[in-house]
């Protein structure tokens, strides 16, 4: 059996490792097994020496296995059918508002399943899980409310901290470190809820790649891991979105999107700013009360790519459409009111 050391050792040579010897590495951490002071820096000098490195798909999946095994499973009613997640990987540095999290809540009232899995900010302003709460969603809800939620209004929120409780044994270690960690991306490769599609956002090119191969490694129905040009880990509306379609065959499909795929004007990342979590859930409830703008936009384009990722439409322009109907028929702005009510806030 591999021990830290060994992995360490092998991964500083340059050489990656197998699916199974992080899975046995990752759960023994995860079991609390590694949480000595010697141990402790051992783990911190494996997670840095896999960062050096760079990840590869082969040494995430391993990871993710490991992290689905120790996760709280939220049960669901989809009967076999589409359950989606628009969770990212975060950290891109763009200081946007949550557009992922207002995705989820238009994409939901559209009648799409939305498991929405997150945690509170970490590299960025402001989390999924800090916006929710400015919003008045009880994020800490347990699981009987979580499976609740999305049994009558097709839409959660998945709580990393709650639903991955193994996770406190690395929680003081991730903090130590200060550079993302293996562990920064697979939260999207962990929906404590299954989910079978997602909308996945990486900043960097590498990293979508590496993510896209992993979700096809561990059998997403099927999923599109997006990046722009501007660097937001979201569908961009400045310049090119580059897309990796994960298909049901595991293969993976390249596609080039612009603002002019959904009908939408090219706008700017810096007129979708957030300063805190406080902004970024008024910019939301702007939203979602009919305001127009780039920042609508660019929900209304991220739920048009959710819309078609599912199948609920056909293309990225009648996604677009169905999307803006929904907020200005104020559907979406209900589900938020509902969604807070349900969730046991106040």
């Amino acid at each position: 059996m591999i021990h830290f050391r060994d992995a360490i050792a092998k991964v500083r040579t340059g050489s990656h490792l197998g699916a199974g010897e992080v899975a046995v590495l990752v759960n023994e951490l995860l079991d609390g097994k590694a949480c000595g002071i010697n141990d402790t820096e051992l783990v911190r000098d494996f997670l840095l020496a896999l960062h050096e490195k760079g990840e590869v798909a082969e040494e995430l999946v391993g990871a993710a296995r490991a992290m689905r095994a120790h996760m709280t499973p939220i049960r669901t009613e989809t009967g076999g059918g589409v359950l989606l997640d628009t969770c990212g990987t975060g950290g891109s540095g763009t200081g946007t508002f949550n557009i992922s999290t207002a995705t989820a809540i238009v994409v939901s009232a559209g009648g799409v399943p939305v498991a929405k899995h997150g945690n509170r900010r970490a590299t960025s302003k402001t989390g999924s899980a800090d916006v929710l709460s400015e919003l008045g969603v009880k994020i800490e809800s347990d699981r009987e409310v979580v499976e609740r939620t999305l049994a009558s209004l097709n839409l959660c929120f998945c709580f990393a901290p709650k639903l991955h409780p193994a996770m406190r044994h690395v929680a003081e270690i991730r903090r130590s470190i200060g550079v993302p960690t293996m562990f920064n991306f697979l939260g999207p490769l962990c929906n404590p809820a299954g989910a079978t599609h997602q909308l996945l956002g990486a900043g960097r090119s590498e990293i979508q790649v590496v993510l896209a191969e992993a979700l096809a490694e561990l059998g997403t129905e099927r999923a599109i891991v997006v990046r722009g040009d501007d660097g937001q880990d979201e569908v961009t509306l400045d310049g090119e979105t580059t897309v990796l379609e994960v298909r049901p065959d595991r293969s993976l499909k390249r596609h080039t999107w612009t603002a002019a795929s959904f009908g939408l004007r090219p706008a700017k990342v810096d007129q979708m700013q957030a300063a805190d979590p406080a902004a970024s859930a008024a910019i939301i409830r702007s939203i979602l009360s009919g305001e127009q703008g780039p920042c609508r936009d660019i929900v209304v384009a991220n739920a048009a790519a959710a819309f078609w990722l599912v199948g609920r439409q056909d293309c990225l322009l009648k996604g677009a459409e169905f999307a803006a109907e929904i907020i200005d028929r104020g559907i979406a702005e209900e589900q938020l009111r509902r969604f807070a009510e349900a969730s046991g806030a106040g």
